[in-house]
C-alpha cells in the first residue's frame, strides 16, 4: 500500500503543476516520468506508476465533470477556481478516485487525501477537505449517514 500512497503524493504534485502551468497533460507527465526514473537510480522511494498515470490522467480527462461535482458541494461563494491549487489538486485527485475506484473503499481515499492535506495546511483547511470529500463520498457512493 506504501507504492499506493507515494503514487498518490506525486499525483498531487503533477497535479498541481498541470493545474499552474496549464501545459498538456502529456508533457507533465513526460517530465514527471524523467524526472522520477533519475530518483529511482538513487534509490528512491517506490511507487505504483500504472495508478499514479491512471488518476493523473483521469483528473485530466474528467475535470468537467469533477468541476462540476466539487462546484455543487461548495458554498454559493465558493468557486473551485478561487480554491489553492494544491487543496484543489487533492480534491480533485480524490474525487476522480471515488467516481472510478468503486473497489477501493471511500474512506480509504479520504484517509489517504486528508492524510496528504496534513502535509501541506492547517487544520481548518483540512477540515473542508475532509468534509467536501464525505459530502461528494455520500452523493457518488450512495452511503447512508449512518455508516
Amino acid at each position: 500500500m506504501e507504492a499506493r500512497r507515494q503514487a498518490r503524493k506525486f499525483a498531487v504534485q503533477a497535479t498541481f503543476q498541470y493545474f499552474f502551468s496549464e501545459e498538456k497533460i502529456s508533457h507533465i507527465l513526460d517530465e514527471f516520468s524523467g524526472y522520477r526514473k533519475g530518483l529511482k537510480e538513487n534509490k528512491f522511494q517506490k511507487y505504483d506508476e500504472k495508478f499514479f498515470l491512471s488518476i493523473v490522467k483521469g483528473v485530466d480527462e474528467n475535470r468537467l465533470d469533477i468541476g462540476k461535482l466539487v462546484e455543487s458541494n461548495l458554498s454559493e461563494e465558493w468557486e473551485l477556481n478561487r480554491i489553492d491549487l494544491t487543496m484543489k489538486s487533492i480534491i480533485c485527485l480524490a474525487v476522480f478516485e471515488l467516481n472510478f475506484f468503486n473497489k477501493i473503499p471511500f474512506k480509504v481515499i479520504i484517509n489517504e487525501y486528508v492524510s496528504i492535506a496534513r502535509m501541506y495546511f492547517d487544520d481548518k483547511d483540512i477540515g473542508f477537505i475532509n468534509g467536501i470529500l464525505d459530502s461528494i463520498a455520500r452523493k457518488v457512493r450512495k452511503i447512508n449517514k449512518e455508516k
